[in-house]
């Protein structure tokens, strides 16, 4: 490959690296759409919000209650870290939904990082 093609590729993939790191995962995270979460919401109107999350676990809460319960948590990945070797994920919202009642029903949730309204 000569010269000029390395130099031409590398270009293009740092001008691709770098749109991958300004545009926001999951831009949905606006200052107006988490006003409007409360608890009860359903599991399928946070999905419908926010849209699939970027993994999940099942875990029992409540362990130090006298009334454990099983939990839905949904991740959402927000932005990864760019800075030094490591690539971890630095931003994480997180959803905690009660299983015991179905449909899955919000019981609250945790933001880390909320994206202001563009105008």
């Amino acid at each position: 490959m000569k010269p000029c093609h390395l130099i031409c590729l590398s270009l293009v993939l740092s001008i691709f690296m770098g749109c991958a790191a300004i545009f926001p995962r999951h831009a949905k995270f606006t200052s107006k759409n988490v006003f409007n979460l409360k608890p009860g919401m359903t599991q399928k109107e946070i999905e419908a919000k926010f849209g699939s999350p970027d993994r999940t676990s099942v875990m029992t809460m409540g362990t130090k209650t006298p009334n454990p319960w099983p939990s839905l948590i949904y991740y959402y990945d927000m932005r990864k870290n760019r800075i030094g070797k490591d690539k971890h994920i630095v931003y994480t919202n997180t959803f905690y939904f009660v299983l015991d009642i179905q449909p899955p029903l919000l019981r609250s949730w945790e933001l880390e990082l909320v994206y202001p309204e563009r105008k």
